[in-house]
This record gives C-alpha cells, structure tokens and sequence, in this order.
C-alpha cells in the first residue's frame, strides 16, 4: 500500500532507512511516528525504526551506535547527531510479569512483527524512501473511524502487557478517539492485573493522560474499564462512581496542567489525603506539595473572595499556587463542611470564573508583600524600634505587620510598618503585664 505520510520524516530518519536497505536489509519507520505522520496532528517526537537486520548487522552498517537494548534486538543509531531506535524485527516471548517478554525471537518479516503490538493505530510501518505503508490489521480505517483496537484478541494483548489497558485510555484522551466495545470488555475482565504494573509507568500514563485537552471522556471510560479502583483507590473509597465522574468533568474546565487536574481529582481528600494518595503514586514532593496546596486554596476561598481574600490565600498557599486554586473553586462548589464538590457552573458561573480569575490575577500583578521576606521592614529594624530582643516575639511582630499588609498593601512602607511595630510591641508588652 502506497500513501503520502502528512508529515515529512527527519532527514536523518530517511538516511538510517536507506543505509539499511543498502546494506540488504528492509527497513521502516514503525509504531507511534507512523501513526502521528498519518495523522498530521503533530510532529512525532520520538522516531523508531524496525529493520530485518540484527543488532550486530546493525552496528556494522554505521559508525555510531549504543546498545541501548540489546536483549530485545534495540540499538540507538547516531545519525547527524540525532538519536534513532533501531529494532529488530521479532516476536514476544511468554509475559510472565504481565509487562515485558522474557525473551525475543528475531524475525525478517515486517508484518509479522507489527503482530505483536498492542494497539492497529500503532501497528503500521512506513518505508520514506519508497511511500509504501505497511497497514495489516486497518490502522488507517481506524484512525479514519478515530478508535481504537487492538491488534488481534483485545484479552490476550492486555494479558500479556497489563499497562495496555491503560495506554488505551491515554490515547483516547491524546487523540479524542473512541475505543472499540471489545476493548472495554476485554479490560473489565483483566483490570484487577493492572497491579501488576508499577506505580511509575501507571503514573507516567495517568499524567499524559490529564495532560489532554479534555481527558474527562477518557477517565470516565476509565471507570467503564473497571481500572478506577486500582488506579485510584483512595478516591474510590471516598466518593461514588457517579460523583468521580463529575470529577473528571470538571478537570475539562481546568487548564491542562497536571498539578491543576490532579487536585480537581483528588479534591474530595484534602489536602492531607492528597499527599497520602500522592505519596502512594511515588510523585515528586514538590508535585505533592503543590497539589495539596491547591486543593487547600480552593477551599479556603469564599464563593465570591474580595481582594483581601485572594491575598491572604496567596499567603497562605503560595502565589503560584492562587489562579489554580480560584479555577478549582469555581469548577467546584465549597460545600458546609470546607469540603469541595462538583458544581453545575452555567453560563453565568462560567463568567464569574472568568472575572474572579482575572481579579486575582491583578492582585499578583501588583506584587503585594505575601510573605514576611517581603515586608520593606527587617527583623534587625523591628528590634532597634521596639527595644525587643532576637526571639519569637520579633516574629510575631512581623507575622502581625503581614497581617496588616495584607489587609491594606499601601502600609508595606518602612515608615508606617516601624510605627505599628512599636505599637504591636507596646500591646504586647501590656498583655503580659
């Protein structure tokens, strides 16, 4: 089959390809690149190649290559400085660990190789110097038909490789692509095995599957697939199918950055049940730190916060942390207990949203003193105006010249801030006499 790709290959993709071929070999450009190139939605990223050459063949057709896995027939060939995955063409051994083959088998045939792969999106292969497109299981109809199936028996793909369940639901999100009802079926059988896969790679997937556009459809067919209670339990535990659905919604309104979905997801936890599932999911502690803070944020925030408000909450939580937070509470209602739950905005609340975020974002554009650092007083200065000595009560002092601050920022002048140190350090004199 014969078909112009939408995107161009790198040159020195197209070099690799053609060194190949002149050494006797066949070789093609494979998986996710093939893919993206028909598409013509973005520029792939990574550029892979499957060839009918061996490693060792491999290594004697070009000056620089790294065996970067050679255990599965991988090398990573150095083509005008850029790095290029070749592969050899091969079959899966049995996957004993629900994740990886324990060994490869080498093959010469193309077609026999795109067998093994998980999904008919993914299982093409493209030759660039001669246009022809190696298509065996429909991956172009289905891009066409925008879904999703997987290459053979959806049962036997997801048994062998358990994080295939949930790359379905990443591409869904990243492609806004349906899938298939045999691959819902097969994945609600075999969703309890996707323990099996570590919290890192499911991690990775969950991340670029938030990171989408609008991942709200792909996480409620996450719950259809039955993965929910394994992918997040603690969520599962604490509210209702129907209300984390809700929640996926909601991260639609949000802007597409991880930290931001993931407190819209886990918002029902709290801040502190948020760093507790987080550290579970082995993130970041700066990623947890700022999830927590976002969720504490939004609940702090009043239903209609005055500028005092948004100040304080940028104190409190940091100001990279305020605009994420007035999204939340407007993707969510605050509800008696300070807990958050989904909010049906409307029109109306969707430009309230849009004006409270606008507000605050002219509170921070006018760079108010937010933290005690930012005070145009020292603590050196407060002791030599109130004839305090170095302790808790200087900080005090200073915590209580925020405060003011943050009620009135035009008072953040050393001049008034050292004559309401004096007058905080005389009441507090009078208030331990």
């Amino acid at each position: 089959m014969h078909r112009k790709a939408g995107i161009a290959p790198p040159q020195p993709v197209v070099i690799v390809v053609e060194k190949l071929k002149s050494c006797g070999h066949t070789a093609y450009i494979a998986g996710g690149a093939v893919r993206d190139m028909i598409i013509d939605q973005r520029r792939p990223g990574d550029w892979d190649i499957a060839t009918s050459a061996t490693p060792a063949e491999v290594s004697s057709c070009f000056e620089h290559v790294v065996p970067t896995g050679l255990a599965h027939g991988t090398v990573t060939v150095i083509e005008e400085g850029m790095s290029i995955e070749v592969t050899t063409y091969r079959h899966d051994g049995p996957y004993v660990d629900g994740r990886r083959p324990e060994h490869v088998v080498f093959l010469d045939d193309i077609a026999a190789d795109l067998a093994r792969r998980d999904f008919t999106i993914n299982a093409m292969a493209f030759d660039p110097t001669t246009g022809e497109l190696v298509d065996p299981y429909g991956g172009v109809s289905d891009i066409e038909a925008r879904l999703i199936r997987c290459v053979g028996d959806p049962a036997e793909r997801f048994s062998e490789d358990k994080l295939r369940m949930l790359r379905a639901v990443r591409f869904a999100a990243t492609l806004g692509f349906s899938v298939d009802s045999s691959v819902v079926d097969a994945a609600r059988a075999l969703a309890p095995g996707i323990v099996q896969v570590s919290v890192e790679r499911i991690m990775d997937e969950l991340v670029k599957t938030v990171r989408a556009p609008k991942p709200g459809a792909a996480l409620v067919l996450m719950e259809d697939m039955g993965l929910a209670p394994y992918i997040l339990p603690e969520l599962c535990c604490e509210v209702g199918e129907e209300e984390r659905k809700a929640l996926y919604a909601a991260c639609d309104r949000l802007h597409p950055e991880p930290k931001e979905r993931f407190a819209a997801l886990l918002s029902p936890l709290g801040p502190n049940g948020a760093r507790i599932a987080l550290a579970r999911m082995r993130v970041s502690n700066q990623f947890s730190i700022t999830v927590s803070r976002i969720i504490e944020g939004a609940q702090n925030l009043g239903q209609n916060p005055s500028d005092y408000e948004l100040r304080l909450t940028a104190s409190r939580v940091g100001q990279d942390c305020l605009l994420p937070a007035v999204r939340l509470n407007r993707a969510l209602c605050r509800q008696g207990t300070g807990s958050l739950a989904v909010a049906d905005l409307g029109s109306e609340g969707i430009e309230a949203v849009e004006s409270l975020e606008e507000r605050a974002g002219s509170v921070l554009a006018a760079k108010p003193a937010l933290r005690i650092a930012d005070l145009d007083i020292s603590g050196k200065e407060v002791m030599e105006a109130t004839g305090l000595s170095q302790g808790p009560r200087v900080r005090i002092v200073l915590q209580r010249l925020l405060d003011q601050v943050l009620h009135d920022p035009s008072a953040n002048k050393k001049e008034c801030l050292l004559e309401m140190a004096t007058g905080i350090a005389e009441e507090m004199e009078q208030e331990l006499a």
